[in-house]
């Protein structure tokens, strides 16, 4: 039961740092900013949004600090600012991706083998 007690104290001296991330667009970008932030010493609970480009942090002001932090990210390529989609937008995405629309084209044999009659 100490140990509970003891985890409550370190969470109290947590404090919580939430950045925008104009980089972070897609699934790898979350998990190299994971990995990154796994890196620094004092760092606890992560969250990060691709969809949002936002951050969460909490992390142990004793062992680190929201600069320190944040100098880390830039320094991966993931400087934290302000988002504006008309600047910032991946020039590396596909099309599709960027248009809002996304078109797929189904296999004929695909179609054949759906539906009530279907052939086992």
């Amino acid at each position: 039961m100490l140990s509970g007690v003891t985890r409550v104290k370190e969470m109290e001296s947590m404090e919580e740092l939430s950045l925008t991330i104009p980089a972070l667009w897609a699934d790898h970008h979350v998990l190299a900013i994971r990995e990154v932030l796994k890196g620094i010493t004092g760092v606890g609970t992560t969250v990060a949004s691709a969809r949002d480009r936002q951050v969460s942090v909490e992390f142990d002001p004793a062992k680190t600090n929201a600069a320190a932090i944040s100098e880390q990210l830039a320094a991966s390529g993931y400087a934290s600012g302000e988002f504006d989609e008309t600047v910032d937008a991946p020039r590396n995405k596909l099309a599709w991706a960027t248009s809002g629309v996304r078109v797929t084209i189904t296999n004929p044999s695909d179609i054949a083998m759906s539906g009530e009659f279907r052939n086992y």
